[in-house]
């Protein structure tokens, strides 16, 4: 008795995302619903269900009534709230179409959520509630109702037509397919590329469409809609289309389709065979679509022939099995001043003190207990010095420790320094073994570039070098032991092998070092030069809004720059030039490799016993149902593409710099 209706006013911009929301009285009246729901939550739901039956012909308002049934578990409300909802004289809120939508096959709800959508004055607030709630929905159960209404939206006006395509393309309805369609070919510019996007996420096999369009349109944005709709259709000539278009492609139109071609069984078969047929050069392949390639072809031939040519996409690197007997016998001493470094990769679910990178019995333990790097050191010092940064399992990570004259020790990851408040640890240390921890289990994973100094490195020596290898060149100077792949590592133990993968960190040989130090000077230059124009670099930052949020605007998927300028030009540099270099694990591409062969990267947003639920730049949050999965796991590489200044000219970049070094916060 309680509850009071919702109030739709006041409304006021977030201070979070500017996006607007209930304030004052309206959001204190939310206030007081909550703390009411909470307490109906409390009770059993058996007393609640004998509640509300007991009420349903009494007195109390409607109103009141379905805030408690939505206090039920979700199933048992549906039909409820479906009863309810003709009763009252608003449109339903969110929760209460949530509730007809995830269960529109019980008795009764199917038909209210219809009639909810057939009603003009309801129609197209509650579609637009169904795209906010859309990864929490089955698209398969509402497929026929949600097609039925996208057909109607697509022939009225634009405002109509653009939520019908929304629809579309977030529920992925490919029953509309022939309507939007029929737009692509008489419609706006802005309404033809969004048209274009809707058939790209179904998947459209319209490949003799696409591929016209590409080749007629002087339109950028229409061209570049088209070649992404036909890099992502089903048809099957469509990856032999997307290679014929090859000559005529920019770089990144080429870095795109490689990325949406290789999704697919058919698209990774097509870049097999032209990379074989020398239409595609192999130094065009990045790490991240081979990876897809190898999965979506296993043991196709044309892979087979394909990777006879990638032979420097597949390196050794020193592999331990996670048994007593995972290390190797390298008999090493530090004394004095030292820096131990390597990149590490930890498998399996846990991360614990049975993984590490250097030890000997009663002396020292570099391991990782709690996740964390840590160096344990004996004569009753234990824990020297501990890191703050948590380590992510299947991940390449960069991990060094530096100890000075004093005995005092730093841990640097991914080079940059992580922690230097350490107890003093002076001795000296010796028969070290590497992968060694004091744990009757050993260390589960691999190691590769390892580097023992007899000096401290310092910060900037690390953070300049952490990401480049060693093999090839001169020993340098005050270097005691390297070991990179197949290098003598020592004596290898049962459980140490080494192991040739393409699930390699992000290391640069020393050629390409050169040219990403060619790329360091010209951009530096670029990004440092005077004179440059904030206003249009603004305008050139919307390709970073696809992911970043800046001031409140854009994506949610990377980190937020609206404090960009504080960084500096080269840290900024760093991230454009070399993304994965040093990649924060919470940032990571989540891989879904699904039955029918497809790969579908992104970022992990949520998943539950139904669905696992990925975002994408530019796209609706996409759902994928459990049981359409064949695997899931994290990767070592991030959304940020390879490249991006590489596709501008001179002038954009000093431009894009002069704005983003105005950002302060």
């Amino acid at each position: 008795e309680m509850a009071k209706p919702s109030l739709n006013e006041p409304m006021g911009p977030s201070t979070r995302d500017n996006r607007p929301i209930k304030i004052a009285e309206a959001y204190e009246r939310e206030f007081e619903r909550y703390l009411i729901r909470q307490a109906l939550e409390s009770r059993d739901s058996i007393s609640m269900e004998l509640a509300l039956s007991v009420v349903e012909g009494d007195k109390i308002p409607i109103e009141n009534r379905l805030l408690a049934t939505l206090a039920l578990e979700p199933k048992a409300s549906a039909k409820r709230i479906a009863t309810l909802l003709p009763q009252i004289k608003r449109a339903p809120n969110d929760e209460e179409l949530l509730r007809l939508a995830q269960f529109p096959d019980e008795a009764g709800v199917g038909d209210a959520l219809k009639a909810v959508l057939q009603n003009e004055s309801s129609r197209a607030g509650a579609l637009e509630a169904l795209l906010r709630l859309h990864n929490r929905l089955d698209a398969a159960k509402l497929s026929p109702l949600l097609t039925q209404a996208a057909k109607l939206l697509l022939q009225g006006d634009d405002s109509s037509k653009d939520l019908g395509l929304q629809l579309v393309a977030a529920f992925e309805l490919k029953d509309a397919e022939a309507e939007v369609v029929a737009l692509v070919k008489k419609s706006s510019p802005t309404l033809i590329v969004a048209s274009l996007s809707a058939l790209a996420e179904t998947r459209s096999s319209e490949s003799v469409l696409f591929n016209d369009i590409f080749k007629t349109s002087k339109d950028n944005a229409i061209r570049d809609a088209s070649l992404n709709a036909l890099a992502r259709s089903k048809a099957a000539d469509a990856g032999a289309l997307v290679l014929a278009l090859w000559p005529d492609l920019s770089v990144t139109q080429r870095r795109n389709a490689l990325d949406r071609l290789s999704t697919s069984k058919a698209g990774a078969k097509a870049i097999a065979q032209a990379v074989n047929a020398k239409t595609i050069k192999p130094t065009e392949l990045d790490g991240n679509v081979v990876e897809r390639l190898q999965i979506a072809l296993a043991n196709d031939a044309e892979l087979t022939t394909m990777m006879q040519q990638l032979g420097s996409l597949f390196r050794p690197v020193l592999n331990l099995a996670g048994n007593k007997d995972s290390f190797v016998e390298s008999d090493l001493t530090l004394d004095g001043p030292f820096t131990v470094e390597t990149w590490v990769k930890l498998n399996g679910k846990k991360i614990g003190a049975e993984d590490g990178i250097l030890g000997s019995q009663g002396q020292l333990d570099m391991n990782f207990f709690n996740s964390q790097f840590r160096v344990w050191v004996g004569d009753g010092i234990g824990d020297a010095i501990v890191a703050k940064k948590k380590m992510g399992t299947d991940n390449w990570t960069h991990v060094a420790v530096t100890r000075d004259a004093k005995g005092q020790l730093k841990i640097y990851i991914n080079g940059e320094l992580d922690n230097e408040q350490s107890k003093p640890a002076p001795q000296k240390f010796d028969h070290l073994r590497i992968g060694w921890t004091n744990r009757q289990k050993g260390t589960n994973g691999m190691l590769t570039e390892y580097r023992v100094w007899n000096r401290e490195r310092m910060a900037d020596e690390i953070r300049a070098n952490f990401d480049r290898s060693l093999e090839g060149l001169p020993k340098p100077e005050g270097i005691l032991f390297f070991a990179t792949g197949a290098s003598s590592w020592g004596k290898l133990k049962p459980g140490a092998t080494i192991t040739k993968t393409s699930e390699l960190p992000p290391l640069l040989t020393a050629e390409e070092s050169k040219v990403v130090d060619e790329r360091f000077t010209k951009f530096r230059a670029l990004a440092n030069k005077p004179g440059g124009d904030p206003t249009k670099g603004k305008a050139l930052s919307a390709i970073c809004l696809a992911c970043h949020l800046i001031q409140g605007q854009g994506g949610n998927i990377a980190p937020n720059i609206s404090g960009a300028g504080t960084m500096g030009s080269e840290a900024l540099l760093r991230r454009l030039i070399t993304p994965n270099a040093a990649l924060e694990s919470a940032y990571r591409i989540y891989r879904v490799e699904l039955k029918n062969g497809d790969v579908v990267d992104g970022f992990f947003v949520s998943e539950d016993k139904d669905a696992i639920i990925l975002r994408q730049p530019g796209v609706p949050d996409k759902r994928l149902p459990r049981n359409t999965v064949r695997d899931s796991k994290f990767i070592r590489r991030g959304m940020m593409p390879e490249g991006i200044l590489d596709a501008m000219t001179p002038e954009m970049v000093t431009d894009l710099f002069s704005y983003l070094m105005s950002l302060k916060g």
